[in-house]
Parts: structure tokens; C-alpha cells; sequence
């Protein structure tokens, strides 16, 4: 039977005759502490399939490091202190502390301890999972060290390898007990014991959208969500998918919104006499009710008329024909009442923007696009592959916007020329098209001729009309040389003739990771890089594969926050890169 299940003295108990002056002092013994953990949880302890973390759902406990000490001072001229400890946790989360270490019968083995030993001998779990050997694995020790009349203790982990080496321990979250009983040389005992409590403290992380526009509906109302204005959030503990979130405008009250029984409140409406510029404070909250909020904007607008006024302004988008937002495209208005033409901004990531309101809006102006920078983007081998087939009659195109793509050196036909213009691109030996844009922009309602796209002038701007309302403009942006949007849509579907094929990443935009494909003639050796935007190296993988098709994963790890990233890859003598954007 362990010491710890024996009755343990609460009292000060002094033998007849012995001075009251000779009893220990506890110098620290003061009131219950709190750990307050700001750290990431780190993986690598308490992270077993026994082990379970019911309020967010994962064997993996999240640990903080704590100081458990004791100082005591004794004026006794002989003899010296003898000190047990015993630490009563709480690992389950039920409230109870069911499991007990005990310093005069501490386990035996490193990386142990018997968890549910309240009442019997427990069951032995481990709570160290770094890969290192065994006599390298914490296990739990008493630190003791005297100067003069006073001596320190304190509850610190060790080895078998350096037992004179200790830290602080890393105990998981949860409401626990430690006691301390000191006796001394003349057989005077005292006891101390505290309550401490591991919590999580810091709040969740969480990134704005920087402001919307949006248009009231014809109900005279527009209902936005607090995953409208989210562009990501993340917590040290609690996982992303059981971050709370919700919404409120700005001065509408104070904390993490709630409604009347609790539950998030996580959308805001807005009326025809809140038109303009609103300000909302979108708020994210953990597992453990932490809570942390951005401020953000929406702009209400009424270019319907749905209030009774007339539309002062409209919402232009660019989006790819798979459907993508391209974003820093630049939209202008020209013709009467706004001379000269005039620029007015660039798309977001949805590939969106909303005309300012400064800007006079009248019907019959004439609406541009333009885009001309990254000419590598999205490109790859696949593409030329299709225009192949396509001239060689195997496999024709989809889509007319394909016509447009394929159409390097803008002569209105699709031969071989188009894709040596292509090649020299992809090769450097072009900066830009000299006969053609990087991008061009199509009004999505035009209706293209059949059986050649191409055979009638593509009209390349939108004129302004509010007489069939709504009027919400959309062009379909055509990237020069990249016929599949970046999609890997039918990718797999193309057998490599002379050299290895590679794709494109896709989701792109993502709000996540994205996986590339492969299409390798033989066994190869592929490296995948990740760079941000000035060129530094954020992942790089390096796997050998077998001939056939493969799938690249880049990790979200690799893009630890929005914005735009740089991909590369190398199979053998074929290398192809491009631009990603983690939303």
C-alpha cells in the first residue's frame, strides 16, 4: 500500500516539551495559485488515446508549466526536515482529483505515472511522447536544496540520464491540490495545502476581411454573417472548427455576443437608414470563454433603388470561367458625365470592387478592365498539351474562353504559333506576350459565335445601364496561355508524352492547403518549395515517385497566413512555378 493512502495529518502537532520556537516555519504557504497558459499546446506531452480532453474533444491535454515550492525555515540547532509532497490531479476534467504522486513513493519508471490511484493502485500511463530514449524521459522528482535555516523544495521533473537536472513540470489543465508536511528534527509536523489551477488564458486569434460592400435587397434589408467578414482565426488549444464566432455593430454592447439564452449571435442587419459606412466588431471565442474581437466595415449601398433612390454606384466583379475571383484587376469608367476616364480601384480576393461614391454615375458609360502582370500564372505544361490536341483534332475545347487563352498571338486562329508564343514565355525568353495581354476581360453576358469564338470581335467592356435592374457587371477574366483556370479538371485524362507533366495547385485561392498533380514518364525524385512573396523559403519536400500520376500536398502549415505565396516544382529537367493565394 502507498504512504499517500494513509491518513495524512492536517494539524500542528507538537511533542510535550519541545519549544514552540523549534517548530518549522512555512514561509510561502499562502492562498490557491493559478497557472495562466498563453503557450501553444505542445503535442509531445500528455497525448496518449487514453488520455481525453471532453470539452474540446481530443486525447491530447493541453499542459502548462507550474512552480510548485516550498520554503521553510527551522530553528532547530540539530537534526534536519524531512518533506513529503503529495500532488492530487484532476486529469479527466470531472471535477474530482482522482489521481494522487506521492514523493516518498514516487513511480520507479520515468515517463509513468498510475492514474485513477485515489483508492487502489491505479492503472500506469505514460505523459512524456518526445521521441528520445527512455532514460531521457521526464519523470517526477523532488528538488531540495538548503541555505542556512532555510530549505527550498520544490515538485520539478528530472531523468534517470541527468538526475541532478530539473524543470518545471508541464501539468495539464484542470483544478488540482497540492500538500505539503514538513516535520522536523524534534518530531513537530505542519502541513500545507493549496489549490492551483492550469487554465488556458490567452484568446483566440482572429483576422478581419478589411470591409465589404454590399447592397440593400429589394425586402429594403441586407442580413450579413460573421463569416463574411472572417478571414481566419486560430486558438492555441481549442481547434478551428469549435472557435465561436460571432457579430455585432460597433457600440451595441460589450463581451463575446450572445442572445438572451447564450447561444452566439452571429449575424447583423442592416436597413435602408443605415446606408454607408457601418462598423461591426466581429468577435471569436475558444473552449475555454476566451474571447477576442477586430473591427471591421461594411458598406451599405442602394445602387438598386430598392430605398427609393437612385443607384449612386454599383459592384463590379472579375472571375475566371472555374469560377475564381481574380484579385488586383483594374477597373475604369470613361464617356460623359466622367471625362477623362477615370480609374477607379483595384478587385479584392473575390475578385470584387465597389464603385466610390465620389465617382458620378450615370447610365452609358463604358466600364474596363485590365490586368497585365504576372504572365506565368497558372501556366503550365498541360496547357500546351491541350492546345495540341485541340490543332490535332483529339480533343477539342470545352469552352470558348479557351479560344481566347489559346490565342497567344491574338491573330484570331489557333495553330502551333500560339503555342511556341506560350513556350517562350514559359521559358523567359518572354517577360510579356508582344502581340496579346497577360489577362483579358470579357462581359460574362456575351454569347460567343459557334463554331469559332473567335470569328466576331470579343467585346472587352461593359456599358453602365440601370434600366434592368439589378445591374451587377461581371467579366470573365481569360489568362493568356492557361486553359484550365488552374483547375486539375481533366488533368489525369493526358498521358505524357516526352516529358513529365505538372499542374497547377488547386484550390487556388484556398483557405486552406491545396494539392498539385503529377504526371511523371518515369521514376523521379520531385522537390516542392513554398516561398512568401519576397523569396523566402517557407516548405520544401523533397519525395521519389514512381512513374504514373501523383498528387503534391502543400500543407496549409506552408502559408501560415493570407496572402500571396510562391510555388515551385522540379521533377528531373522539368520545373514550373507559380503564385497561390491563402485567403
Amino acid at each position: 500500500m502507498y504512504k499517500f493512502l494513509l491518513p495524512v495529518l492536517a494539524l500542528l502537532v507538537i511533542p510535550q516539551g519541545i519549544s514552540a520556537q523549534c517548530e518549522p516555519q512555512l514561509l510561502d504557504c499562502g492562498a490557491a495559485v493559478q497557472a495562466c497558459d498563453l503557450s501553444y499546446n505542445d503535442p509531445q506531452y500528455w497525448n496518449e488515446p487514453y488520455w481525453w480532453d471532453n470539452l474540446i474533444q481530443t486525447h491530447d491535454l493541453a499542459e502548462a508549466k507550474i512552480d510548485l515550492s516550498l520554503e521553510v525555515k527551522d530553528t532547530c540547532l540539530s537534526g534536519g526536515l524531512s518533506v513529503r509532497c503529495l500532488l492530487f490531479l484532476d486529469l479527466n476534467g470531472d471535477g474530482v482529483q482522482e489521481t494522487v504522486l506521492d514523493s516518498d513513493s514516487f513511480p520507479l519508471n520515468s515517463n509513468t505515472i498510475f492514474y485513477y490511484n485515489i483508492n487502489s493502485g491505479g492503472s500506469a500511463r505514460s505523459f512524456d511522447e518526445r521521441p528520445v530514449p527512455y532514460n531521457q524521459k521526464w519523470r517526477f522528482a523532488l528538488k531540495t536544496s538548503v541555505s542556512g535555516d532555510t530549505s527550498s523544495f520544490g515538485l520539478r521533473w528530472t531523468t534517470q540520464a541527468n538526475p541532478n537536472v530539473f524543470v518545471l513540470p508541464e501539468l495539464p489543465y484542470g483544478s488540482h491540490k497540492v500538500r505539503w508536511i514538513v516535520t522536523n528534527s524534534v518530531g513537530a509536523v505542519k502541513t500545507c495545502e493549496k489549490t492551483f489551477v492550469v487554465k488556458d488564458c490567452k484568446a483566440p486569434t482572429l483576422v478581419c476581411l478589411n470591409g465589404l460592400s454590399v447592397n440593400i435587397m429589394p425586402t429594403q434589408m441586407i442580413q450579413l454573417w460573421a463569416s463574411d467578414f472572417l478571414q481566419y482565426t486560430e486558438d492555441n488549444v481549442t481547434p478551428i472548427g469549435q472557435i465561436k464566432t460571432g457579430i455585432r455593430k460597433t457600440g451595441t454592447g460589450t463581451g463575446f455576443p450572445v442572445d438572451a439564452i447564450g447561444n452566439p449571435i452571429t449575424n447583423v442587419t442592416f436597413n435602408c437608414d443605415e446606408l454607408g459606412t457601418q462598423s461591426v466588431e466581429l468577435w471569436a471565442r475558444d473552449g475555454a470563454g476566451n474571447a477576442d474581437f477586430c473591427e471591421t466595415y461594411v458598406i451599405v449601398l442602394d445602387n438598386l433603388g430598392n430605398c427609393g433612390n437612385p443607384p449612386t454606384s454599383f459592384q463590379v466583379c472579375a472571375k475566371t470561367a472555374c469560377g475564381e475571383g481574380v484579385e488586383e484587376a483594374s477597373f475604369s469608367l470613361s464617356g460623359p458625365p466622367v471625362l477623362p476616364p477615370f480609374w477607379f480601384g483595384i478587385s479584392n480576393a473575390y475578385g470584387c470592387l465597389s464603385t466610390p461614391p465620389n465617382v458620378p454615375i450615370g447610365p452609358g458609360l463604358i466600364l474596363s478592365a485590365e490586368k497585365d502582370d504576372n504572365p506565368l500564372w497558372g501556366v503550365s505544361q498541360l496547357d500546351f498539351v491541350t492546345i495540341q490536341n485541340h490543332i490535332d483534332g483529339i480533343d477539342f475545347f470545352d469552352t470558348p474562353y479557351q479560344w481566347v487563352a489559346a490565342d497567344a498571338n491574338s491573330d484570331k486562329v489557333i495553330d502551333s504559333f500560339d503555342i511556341i508564343e506560350c513556350r517562350k514565355l514559359s521559358l523567359g525568353i518572354y517577360t510579356q506576350l508582344p502581340n496579346n495581354h497577360s489577362w483579358r476581360f470579357v462581359d460574362k453576358e456575351y454569347v460567343f459565335p459557334v463554331p469559332n469564338p473567335l470569328s466576331a470581335p470579343i467585346p472587352e467592356t461593359i456599358t453602365v445601364d440601370f434600366s434592368n435592374p439589378p445591374f451587377a457587371p461581371e467579366f470573365v477574366a481569360v489568362k493568356i496561355c492557361d486553359l484550365s483556370c488552374g483547375n486539375l479538371v481533366g488533368f489525369y485524362d493526358i498521358e505524357p508524352e516526352n516529358q513529365h507533366l505538372i499542374g497547377s495547385p488547386q484550390p487556388n485561392p484556398t483557405n486552406e492547403g491545396a494539392l498539385l498533380p503529377l504526371q511523371l514518364l518515369g521514376a523521379e525524385t520531385v522537390l516542392l518549395e513554398v516561398m512568401d512573396y519576397s523569396g523566402r523559403l517557407l516548405f520544401r519536400s523533397e519525395i521519389s515517385l514512381p512513374a504514373g500520376p501523383a498528387l503534391l500536398e502543400i500543407p496549409a502549415s506552408a502559408m501560415p497566413q493570407s496572402g500571396v505565396y510562391l510555388w515551385r516544382v522540379r521533377a528531373g529537367a522539368v520545373a514550373e512555378s507559380g503564385k497561390m493565394l491563402r485567403l
